[in-house]
């Protein structure tokens, strides 16, 4: 690029330099012109030879003299006196000779006047003199000449291009460098962190938009080596899950095959079968789930009724609330809309319901609160069970940790996931009681907002 602006540089440079130096010559040949005419003009009194006046010989061009020549003419065009007499002898008039300086019949004696042609370039104005004793002054140079300085110029100007293009080649060398070594770094920085090696980290001593990268890199492998070690639990924890209960029914199924069990030792296989069973179909389930949420997606949230909601799971987690002989009491505040989807709000629901039920002793209570200040409401679920361990109130959230009597692991992970996808926030603690407490805050919908929707019962009505 640098070489390319150079050349154009230079291409574009020659015909403005011809274009300035004769233009130059014009305004120098005519100054040179009238200060030969004045001279003459006010030192005439009768015929002293020019050559005792001092008169100027150079014209200036671009902070250089350069040597022009000039010619006397008398009113008849006759030569009085030449700079030049072995071209231009005097006593010769000007239409004599061979090299011609201007065309016949183009001056104007009363003014300045410019020539050229392919030899010379020309200036003449008038004399005036005290005696009446006139005729023109001719000052010239030749295109000869004007090369010569064209080409020392253009030699200067290149020279000075091309000492300049070094020093910028030379500048963009070891600035390539400069910015190549930490680029360099950030390649093998990545091709570490594509190995899986992520307690490499970036050393880049500057304070610029590099440096700031190399942060968000680091920051990064930070993420990354957490996402990875996380992963890693993840799927240690849910094959151990799964192992369990497989295990279990593994073993009861091949009793019952080889005929180990009879009478009541064959339903009671049969039953643990159906439980290990649920409890595996239950693990895969949260498995999906906890991988849906934690995929990007887009959200498509609409306004629902939370009371319809919690009915619905209600009636989902009844048979086991029966089961465990556990009364689940609702009160919440009817006409309460939240914003959501909702999948993901009945199955955080119906996680904070079973995890109540599996470790309540008699009972489970929904309550709900609007916090109309933050447009939002406040749900709360607590069971009179024996609450939270200190270690679970530290852990509860993470992947696969159980307490007590605890189901898959993935139960809060999940509530903890969809309430802060759904821009909330959750609260675990202990009751004076002695019973877990879990509160869920979400925003809700606003009357004009919800007016344009049907209500969940509409809906259930028109699909049906």
């Amino acid at each position: 690029m640098v070489f390319f602006t150079f050349l154009m540089t230079a291409l574009a440079f020659y015909p403005l330099l011809v274009g300035v130096l004769e233009r130059r010559a014009e305004i120098g040949l005519e100054k040179q012109a009238w200060e030969i005419a004045y001279t003459i003009g006010a030192r005439q009194s009768g015929f002293w030879p020019p050559q005792e006046y001092n008169l100027p010989l150079t014209i200036i061009l671009l902070g250089r003299s350069v040597e022009s020549d000039f010619l006397w003419l008398d009113p008849e065009d006759c030569i009085s006196f030449s700079s030049q007499p072995e071209q231009f002898p005097p006593g010769q008039s000007l239409s004599q000779l061979a090299l011609k300086l201007r065309e016949e019949g183009s001056v104007d004696r009363n003014t300045s006047n410019i020539f050229r042609n392919e030899s010379y370039m020309a200036a003449e104005v008038p004399v005036g003199t005290a005696d009446g004793v006139g005729g023109t002054v001719m000052t010239f140079i030749s295109f000869s000449t004007l090369q010569t300085v064209y080409r020392e110029t253009l030699l200067m100007v290149l020279g000075s291009l091309l000492v300049a293009l070094l020093v910028a080649l030379l500048i963009a060398f070891f600035l390539i460098r400069y910015l190549v070594r930490p680029l360099r770094k950030l390649e093998e920085y990545a091709q570490a962190m594509g190995n899986r090696q992520f307690d490499m980290r970036l050393d880049i001593k500057a304070d610029d938009e590099l440096a700031q990268l190399a942060t968000a890199f680091n920051q990064m492998a930070d993420h990354l080596k957490s996402y990875d070690e996380g992963m890693r639990r993840f799927f240690q924890n849910a094959s151990h899950e799964m192992k369990t209960p497989l295990m279990s029914i593994n073993g009861y199924a091949e009793g019952i095959r080889d005929g180990v069990f009879t009478g009541p030792e064959l339903d009671n296989a049969i039953d643990i079968i159906h439980k290990e069973s649920l409890r595996l179909r239950n693990v895969v389930e949260n498995l999906i789930d906890i991988t849906i949420l934690e995929q990007p997606h887009k959200k498509y949230y609409l306004p629902h009724d939370l009371s319809y909601i919690l009915g619905q799971v209600m009636e989902s987690v009844g048979g086991y609330a029966l089961e465990r002989k556990v009364e689940i009491l609702a009160a919440v505040n009817a006409g309460t809309w939240v914003i959501g989807d909702w999948e993901q709000l009945h199955s955080l629901f119906v996680n904070l319901l079973s995890n109540g039920i599996r470790h309540a002793c008699s009972r489970v209570a929904v309550e709900s609160q609007l916090i109309e200040s933050q447009n939002k409401v406040l749900i709360t679920v607590y069971d009179d069970g024996s609450g939270f361990r200190a270690e679970d109130l530290k852990h509860a959230f993470e992947h696969f940790y159980t307490g007590v009597n605890g189901g898959s692991g993935l139960g809060l992970t999940i509530v903890h996931k969809i309430v802060t996808e759904h821009a909330g926030h959750v609260r675990i603690y202990n009751s004076g009681q002695g019973g877990a407490v879990v509160e869920v805050v979400l925003p809700i919908a606003s009357e004009e907002y919800r007016g344009d929707f049907l209500t969940d019962e509409q809906d259930d009505e028109v699909y049906k």
